[in-house]
């Protein structure tokens, strides 16, 4: 059987993705997407949810030069995360009329699983990560890793 036979698990699920200009950002572009993200929206008002990133299809084609941030939930407040990106003046994000990806397109991106926001609003990924605990400590998120290294090898977990 095809892989397009077997249906989608995300599917049943409210689903909005946020695109970012990589040519507006550093080197680091995954890194600076994220921490623009997690300075624009509040964790709480995404709980809970899946959340994958990438760079889009058009990228990975030639065609564009932006990367997603996709959120996937059953109870997504998509009109708040509208409002929040689609009002930010923050010259990271892809350009207005470009910089939300619907559910239709957005379920066709090769985006990969990066983590969770928790019923709590926390962070939380499979594994801790210094990339991971400083997006949280400059976004102000708290984060909650699944496992995490010993005290001596990272910083201080939030609860």
């Amino acid at each position: 059987m095809a892989s397009e036979d077997y249906p989608n698990p995300l599917s049943s699920l409210s689903s909005i993705g946020v695109a970012f200009n990589i040519g507006n950002l550093s080197a680091f572009y995954g890194f600076d997407a994220w921490l623009i993200f997690m300075q624009t929206l509040d964790p709480k008002r995404l709980a809970p949810c899946l959340i994958f990133d990438g760079d889009t299809l058009a990228t990975l084609a030639g065609r564009a030069n932006e990367f997603c941030i996709g959120i996937y939930g059953v109870n997504l407040d998509l009109a708040y995360i509208r409002e929040k990106v689609g009002n930010a003046q923050v010259p990271g994000f892809a350009p207005v009329h470009r910089r939300i990806i619907e559910k239709m397109a957005l379920d066709d991106q090769p985006l990969v699983y990066r983590g969770r926001i928790d019923l709590l609003g926390r962070w939380e990924t499979d594994e801790w990560t210094r990339i991971d605990s400083d997006l949280c400590e400059k976004a102000g998120w708290n984060y909650r890793p699944r496992t995490a290294p010993p005290t001596s090898n990272r910083t201080e977990l939030k609860k």
